[in-house]
């Protein structure tokens, strides 16, 4: 029986813990293994941006995982640890999240979370995937090129929370949430859409490498993709690309 966070290994520094987690994969470390480090030196997020990552100030962690399933359906993966992170901002330091596009966890428009899955494929299915997390928890202030676009547990509800504290809450979720991913996935579609309040009637622009659409969110696909109307009543289901969101809907 997969436990998260069992063995749970800390370091003061490194330079991504997801480089880490994925080390430890390939040398046959068991689902559940979970990695956190106090800062990391080269943090990342999709498409190879960079994730601030200050000591302390932050939850920075990776877990590995060993889901039997194809490559297609590692979208569900990362929509669990979305609806996890927002659950516990919710119901344990009332703080009202929006869950972006498939990936971030969003404060008043400001990113607070940011979650990268990546994996191994053999053949069709997932060899392994590491999840990697970051929360920003006691940040004052952030690096210049990310400018009012981040938010803290400290700025959003001037709560005094060790990473610690929110890992503890957080961590029985994810695994709640992971293993309703793999055995009911459209369960985590279902309360993904209830926490996401940019997934449904939202403007937005979706941009990719070689075009770019405008449209209005209409929820998500049982496969994960999101759904984008365009003016013309046409629907797009979006697999892959950067969602930016213009308005939502009164």
């Amino acid at each position: 029986m997969t436990t998260f966070g069992v063995p749970l290994l800390r370091f003061d520094s490194v330079s991504s813990t997801n480089d880490v987690a994925k080390e430890l994969a390939v040398s046959g470390a068991s689902e559940g293994l979970c990695v956190i480090a106090t800062a990391q030196t080269a943090g990342r997020g999709r498409h190879g941006r960079s994730w601030s990552s200050p000591p302390g100030e932050g939850l920075y962690l990776s877990l590995v995982l060993r889901p039997q399933i194809k490559a297609s359906a590692s979208m569900f993966i990362t929509l669990a640890a979305a609806v996890a992170v927002a659950e516990t901002l919710r119901l344990d330091f009332q703080i009202i999240g929006d869950i972006k596009w498939p990936n971030d966890v969003l404060v008043k428009g400001r990113k607070i979370c940011g979650i990268l899955v990546e994996g191994a494929i053999d053949g069709d299915r997932l060899q392994y995937a590491v999840m990697g997390i970051g929360v920003n928890i006691a940040q004052r202030g952030f690096p210049e090129e990310i400018g009012d676009g981040a938010t803290s547990l400290l700025l959003e509800a001037d709560l005094v929370v060790h990473p610690d504290d929110f890992l503890a809450a957080m961590l029985p979720r994810l695994e709640t949430w992971y293993v309703t991913a793999m055995t009911k996935p459209d369960r985590v579609i279902a309360r993904w859409e209830e926490l996401s309040f940019s997934g449904r009637d939202c403007r937005v622009r979706v941009e990719s490498a070689d075009t770019s659409i405008e449209g209005v969110t209409r929820g998500l696909t049982p496969s994960g993709a999101l759904i984008v109307e365009l003016a013309s009543g046409e629907r797009r289901e979006i697999v892959s690309g950067e969602v930016k969101i213009r308005a939502v809907n009164s």
